[in-house]
């Protein structure tokens, strides 16, 4: 019986001190602020397809559930995405803001289950072209409004930070593969039309 209740005791004041720390960290000054960025070995136009082609970002964000676009206007689309995050399936609806072309994309995110989490994010891809690489900046800044999701907000933030690094990483490993694999049928078309023989330009002349 005293086993059980030093047990129980150490169980409660694990607990307490969780919640001491979440609420400490919900209250920092970068709460909910997120930014990560990646260089990738892409002139920006390409980069910018890869971040507006639904069948390309299939291929670079992991634990992708759903993407479908759910109206038809020319501008401020919006999209509903389902995503695991830290193995939880998460539902978003994305509006589209505003859109540079090859420079800028800016999204509104919010749950499409308010009961799940009741948060919007501002999110921004920028890309800094510098030659043949573009530097891809995403940021995002997310509010919550409530008291249980501010106390868990770290713990969200964390989980989608790490998340969305390797996101990017799995962006830049797809996207120079592409590359190399465009440049390597280029190499190969290029050495096998070297190494025909060449044709006679002129007639021939029969010998007498």
């Amino acid at each position: 019986m005293e086993f059980l209740t030093r047990l129980l005791k150490f169980a409660v004041g694990l607990l307490l001190s969780a919640a001491v720390v979440a609420w400490f960290a919900a209250r920092r000054g970068d709460r909910g602020y997120i930014e990560e960025e990646v260089t990738i070995d892409r002139p920006a136009p390409s980069v910018f397809r890869w971040l507006t082609s639904e069948d390309l970002l299939r291929r670079w964000i992991s634990g992708l559930v759903k993407l479908e676009r759910t109206d038809t206007a020319q501008s401020n689309a919006t999209f509903r995405i389902d995503e695991l995050i830290a193995s939880r399936r998460v539902a978003l609806d994305l509006r589209i803001m505003r859109v540079v072309l090859n420079q800028e994309i800016e999204i509104a995110v919010s749950p499409v289950d308010k009961s799940a989490g009741n948060y919007a994010s501002d999110v921004k891809f920028k890309l800094l072209p510098s030659g043949e690489y573009t530097r891809l900046v995403f940021t995002a800044q997310t509010d919550f409004t409530s008291l249980s999701d501010r106390i868990f907000e770290p713990l969200f933030t964390f989980a989608t930070k790490r998340k969305l690094r390797e996101d990017l990483s799995r962006l830049k490993l797809s996207m120079e593969a592409d590359t190399a694999t465009q440049s390597t049928v280029h190499a190969r078309g290029t050495a096998r039309e070297a190494a025909k023989p060449a044709r006679p330009t002129g007639a021939t002349t029969s010998a007498r």
